[in-house]
């Protein structure tokens, strides 16, 4: 069975794997009964949905009239008025076919207007709130995507004492340093607060773009392939504190389940450079992507593939061990321009250390770098 743990403060012990609804926004009955009944022979206990998530909400419904008790069951609203998501709330509560919801969130509240809106007098906080006091909702939590969401929710727990926090992790967006240090702060505050966080996107493969949609994946394309999905679902589950919502597709759904199922350890840092090089994997969003629609171009994404291809070439391997100016040479000789940039090879060099990849050593002139 996939592992289970507490889900921050709300006393629930839920699946760390987390049923995400966008996979049902289309579904018939029978389709969504089959998934649901998937779900149940995993064990999972939980289930993210939205009012949005087309038919999902309306298909979850019948079958939660009968299986209430086994599902933590979370829904969302995007409206950014009292009114308005409280009228959101209603019609959940009236397609899911129950009198509580145990996780009421604001979706997508990454924008600072909207952000100000829902915050402010009249605003959804104020719904929120008031749910929590009739008991038609049990917890509080805030969703998001984009790069930068996680400074956003930390804006949000500074604002309210919000029981949740989702949004996107995955290996590749976790080797943008400045969305790193955004996620990693946030996750900081949450395990002070006892705050429970969600994780999306962990096989996305690379920005759909204008290829043909074969995915119901909601704007990138995903990985596929078993073992991609192994090891992708395994890296974001090495997070221990944080709880996985599937991909929107049910065709993935059943490797998702099967991988977390699996899970023993994190796949290392090397295994999962050389799936970013085999599948072309590339980010689905980056601060530079949205300033310069070039993320995979900037020279931090750069140095963080020559490094990872020297890594793999052996080029640190025993007994070669290799001083800074050695490795400088090395990602010129590959056509990266170094000019003031030997502090952030000497930061990547020591992020490697820091995840094992690496060893280190001092010497008189400094530290030289090798692997077994």
């Amino acid at each position: 069975m996939i592992q289970r743990q507490e889900f921050g403060r709300t006393g629930h012990q839920s699946t760390r794997v987390i049923f995400g609804s966008w996979a049902l926004n289309k579904a018939t009955q029978a389709e969504a009964d089959s998934t649901l009944a998937l779900l149940r022979e995993y064990g999972v206990n939980h289930i993210d949905t939205a009012p949005m998530y087309g038919n999902a909400e309306k298909v979850i419904g019948p079958w939660l009239a009968k299986h209430r008790d086994e599902f933590f069951v979370a829904t969302k609203t995007r409206r950014r008025s009292r009114k308005e998501a409280l009228d959101n709330l209603k019609r959940s509560l009236e397609r899911l076919r129950v009198d509580c919801i145990d996780l009421w969130q604001m979706h997508g509240l990454t924008n600072p207007a909207g952000w100000e809106k829902a915050m402010g007098p009249d605003g959804a906080l104020e719904a929120l709130v008031e749910a929590r006091e009739k008991g038609l909702v049990r917890f509080l939590g805030v969703t998001g995507h984009g790069s930068k969401v996680a400074a956003m929710h930390r804006r949000s727990l500074e604002r309210f004492d919000f029981d949740t926090v989702m949004l996107p992790y995955n290996y590749m967006l976790m080797q943008n340093p400045s969305y790193a240090a955004d996620f990693n702060e946030l996750v900081g505050l949450c395990r002070k607060r006892n705050v429970a966080v969600q994780t999306i996107k962990s096989i996305a493969r690379r920005p759909r773009g204008s290829r043909s949609k074969t995915f119901n994946t909601y704007f990138y394309e995903p990985l596929k392939t078993q073992d991609a999905v192994d090891k992708s679902v395994h890296w974001s589950l090495g997070f221990v504190d944080s709880f996985l919502i599937t991909a929107g597709d049910t065709q993935l759904l059943p490797k998702m389940l099967d991988a977390a199922n699996r899970f023993e350890k994190r796949p290392s840092d090397i295994e999962m450079s050389a799936l970013v090089d085999t599948f072309g994997i590339r980010p689905i969003f980056s601060r530079s992507a949205h300033r310069k629609g070039k993320g995979s171009q900037t020279w931090g994404y750069q140095m963080y593939r020559a490094l990872e291809g020297l890594i793999r070439e052996g080029f640190f391997k025993h007994p070669n061990k290799r001083t800074l100016e050695h490795v400088v040479k090395a990602l010129e000789s590959k056509g990266l321009p170094t000019e003031s940039k030997r502090a952030n090879i000497t930061n990547a060099l020591a992020g490697r250390v820091r995840k094992g990849v690496l060893k280190k050593s001092e010497v008189a002139n400094g530290w030289v770098y090798w692997t077994e």
